[in-house]
Formats: structure tokens, C-alpha cells, sequence
């Protein structure tokens, strides 16, 4: 995935102010209330980077 400029600035403006592992927390809760399996494969995505890279 090929991230344009103006998302990598946005990444950059949030993680000044938010931990990566909030922003993963937040994003895999969000993906668990939502009933597609593409949201759901997202959130254990987000899982499993926290558990395995954020201890």
C-alpha cells in the first residue's frame, strides 16, 4: 500500500499527539462494532500488531 503525502502528514500530525498503540486500540475497537469481515479482519489486525509489536 502506497501512502500519498497528504496521508503520511496526516499520520505525522496525529502520532505527535496520540501513541501508536491508542491509535491501533481505538482503531481495532472501532473495526469490532462493525459487522463486515473486511472490518473484523481489520480489527484482529490491529490486534495482533499490538500484542506482538506493542507489549
Amino acid at each position: 500500500m502506497k501512502l500519498s503525502l497528504d496521508e503520511l502528514t496526516a499520520l505525522k500530525l496525529v502520532l505527535e499527539f496520540v501513541s501508536v498503540k491508542d491509535l491501533l486500540t481505538s482503531a481495532m475497537n472501532h473495526f469490532a462494532e462493525q459487522e463486515d469481515i473486511h472490518s473484523k479482519d481489520n480489527a484482529d489486525l490491529c490486534f495482533k500488531a499490538i500484542t506482538s509489536f506493542l507489549k
